[in-house]
């Protein structure tokens, strides 16, 4: 939930827990690029909201890391007063100017009337990946299990199989392997039960992440999201 859980935490290599005041870019901006306008929502939640989809962010001297479908990415930014300048990666620059008009938007909390939300997400998720062919397959299994309590484990299984044949197509040998292992854990915190609600993370490394929901049924959350991989209670099965 950058494996979810276990290659993704390893992948995440500047911790965006490591904050220790307030992001210099928090509020609304209204920009301009070569592509046309658009906006950009820095929350104190350290999501950038732009198009309609949330990202984890963080500030770096004058770079801005954004992690992108699971994928950090930085950007070049120069902030003037309420000028600001952000440089992409392929060279674009987007020039922006803050919406004094509209304040930032706070980080979204738990329904008051709900209670504890964290109980609806609640037991063992699944993520599964892979691929066959030429005489080969592989499979991954990423796994978290959140206890309803707020707190939550990772692991994977994976294995790897092999055959060989002969001229004739008659197998001649195979060979496989397996392996699993234990990931990070933390905590967690669910801000809402609604499909694009953020999931907030905390790995017990330290650093500050969020997932989110992505399908609910009956009242629980049965599946989230974490950059470009869905995991789902019933993907375990």
């Amino acid at each position: 939930m950058r494996t979810l859980f276990l290659l993704i935490a390893a992948c995440l290599v500047t911790p965006f827990s490591a904050l220790a005041a307030p992001s210099p870019l928090l509020g609304r901006w209204n920009c301009e690029s070569a592509g046309g306008p658009g906006e950009l929502d820095f929350r104190d939640d350290m999501t950038v909201i732009y198009a309609g989809k949330g990202m984890p962010y963080r500030v770096q001297g004058n770079v801005i890391l954004v992690v992108e479908d699971g994928v950090p990415t930085n950007y070049q930014y120069a902030l003037q007063g309420d000028r600001l300048d952000i440089r992409t990666p392929d060279g674009e620059l987007v020039r922006c100017a803050r919406d004094a008009g509209r304040p930032a938007a706070a980080a979204p909390k738990a329904d008051a009337a709900g209670g504890p939300l964290d109980r609806l997400l609640q037991g063992q998720f699944c993520s599964w990946s892979g691929s066959s062919g030429g005489g080969s397959s592989y499979s991954t299994t990423q796994r978290v299990f959140f206890d309803g309590r707020g707190r939550f484990t990772t692991g994977s299984e994976s294995s790897f199989g092999m055959t060989s044949r002969d001229a004739g197509g008659n197998e001649t040998g195979s060979a496989g392997a397996y392996g699993s292992g234990e990931g990070a854990g933390g905590t967690y915190a669910v801000t809402a039960a609604r499909p694009g609600s953020q999931i907030r993370v905390k790995w017990s490394t330290g650093e500050d992440d969020v997932a989110y929901v992505h399908f609910v049924s009956g009242g629980r959350i049965t599946e989230i999201k974490y950059g470009d991989k869905v995991f789902g209670a019933a993907l375990c099965e």
